[in-house]
């Protein structure tokens, strides 16, 4: 593994001399990493799929997956939500349909979703196609609270939303964006937001896209060249270079999983998930 130091403070976080494992390949784009009760869960957004990784065996569970992209889990880590493209909405794996519009008007396809301790969506709805019937009109990031059916507008003014990640103590939001290779910070009491951190492009291709947190503060943040490390007081600690640009990651029980492109991927971390 080639690791790009920027801070020393890195090492904290994940070892120099550490391995990217490749798991599998032979996919073509795959997106929306979860980790659950010992089984990674994954989307091939491209053709319409979603797989499982266990015990060094992957598994299609689901050929028609109205193009899921994010996947996450819900507050009590017994079920998996999907955003989906194609049905522009959140939904279960059952495909029950857990919201969908604001105040009245159809989102335009999500892509990335995270769940607080207290069951509330958030999710990133870019506008990134074209859409038949009404419409907002603008890229939109939402929480949704289901206990009371409550949908919030977090911001509009981003040009393509995509990752998202909450403090370990749910004060602030991140949302990264794709098309600026920044990251936003979100006072959730207040819902003003503030540029976080930008990254040098320059460093390989790929966009900024899915995004982690740690139990310290620290992001996980794919883009330009691999994955970028941040610290809670947005200075760019590092960056692991990857083999294949990397879209999304997730936590599991030792480390970061990544899916990048084609294949899938993993990497030992040094301080485990905020969540």
């Amino acid at each position: 593994m080639e690791l790009v130091v920027f801070d020393k403070r890195v090492h904290d976080l994940v070892d120099e001399n550490a391995t990217i494992e490749k798991l599998d390949t032979g996919f073509v784009f795959v997106e929306g990493p979860v980790y659950l009760n010992g089984t990674y869960y994954f989307t091939d957004f491209q053709v319409d799929k979603i797989f499982t990784y266990k015990d060094g065996v992957t598994t299609l569970i689901d050929d028609k997956s109205d193009f899921s992209i994010g996947l996450t889990y819900d507050r009590k880590r017994d079920r998996i939500l999907r955003a989906t493209r194609n049905q522009r909405a959140i939904t279960t794996m059952d495909n029950e349909v857990v919201c969908n519009n604001y105040k009245g008007i159809p989102i335009n396809g999500s892509n990335d979703v995270i769940v607080d301790s207290k069951g509330i969506i958030y999710f990133s709805d870019p506008l990134s196609r074209e859409l038949e019937g009404p419409q907002m009109g603008h890229p939109s990031t939402f929480m949704y609270d289901p206990d009371t059916d409550e949908m919030t507008l977090i911001d509009k003014t981003l040009g393509r939303p995509n990752g998202l990640a909450l403090t370990p103590d749910e004060k602030y939001l991140y949302i990264d964006c794709t098309n600026t290779s920044t990251v936003h910070r979100v006072d959730l009491q207040t819902l003003k937001m503030e540029l976080f951190c930008t990254f040098d492009e320059s460093y390989g291709s790929g966009r900024c896209d899915g995004m982690r947190i740690d139990e310290q503060g620290n992001l996980y943040v794919t883009g330009p060249g691999g994955v970028w490390l941040v610290g809670p007081d947005a200075v760019i600690l590092g960056l692991i270079k990857t083999p294949e640009p990397t879209a999304n990651l997730c936590f599991d029980d030792r480390g970061l999983f990544l899916t990048a492109t084609t294949s899938i991927y993993r990497v030992d971390t040094k301080i485990p998930s905020a969540v």
